[in-house]
């Protein structure tokens, strides 16, 4: 069995990238955890990527995978990414205490418009994507989560 933790390396390689920052919230602290955008159990070799990594606070990732319309937001937002999609990096993440959408690209990001990241996300996603994003930008959980992100 492989290991499931994160290489220290990736770890030290998010935190350049993105700071010690709970991507959706903007909180600090010790309850902030890697989150794999794209999951799956065991030993996918490219599991621990930085692009395919977020700081995502460990409440919040709890939700993510057990609440159906949680999950539905954070695939809106890019911070889950279905295990079917075969590029990652093709989908930007919407950092909400930033504002702003980035491509995550090895252990770097580019800024990308709100109108090229609707575009990446319509190409990956089809009509779903416009589910999830009215699922988000209507939903009470995520109205609360982008304020406390201000």
């Amino acid at each position: 069995m492989s290991d499931r933790r994160v290489p220290k390396r990736q770890l030290e390689a998010l935190s350049r990238r993105d700071g010690f920052v709970c991507v959706w919230t903007a909180t600090t602290g010790d309850r902030l955890v890697p989150q794999h955008r794209q999951g799956g159990m065991g030993g996918r070799p490219d599991k621990h990527r930085t692009e395919n990594l977020l700081w995502l606070d460990s409440l919040l990732n709890g939700f993510i995978e057990s609440d159906v319309d949680l999950a539905e937001i954070a695939k809106a937002y890019g911070i889950k990414v279905p295990i079917w999609v075969d590029d990652v990096t093709a989908v930007p993440v919407f950092f909400a205490h930033e504002h702003a959408w980035f491509l995550l690209e090895g252990d770097g990001r580019r800024e990308v418009t709100a109108v090229e990241a609707l575009d990446r996300m319509y190409t990956v996603y089809g009509d779903d994507f416009f589910v999830w994003k009215a699922r988000a930008d209507q939903s009470p959980h995520a109205a609360l989560l982008a304020l406390r992100g201000r």
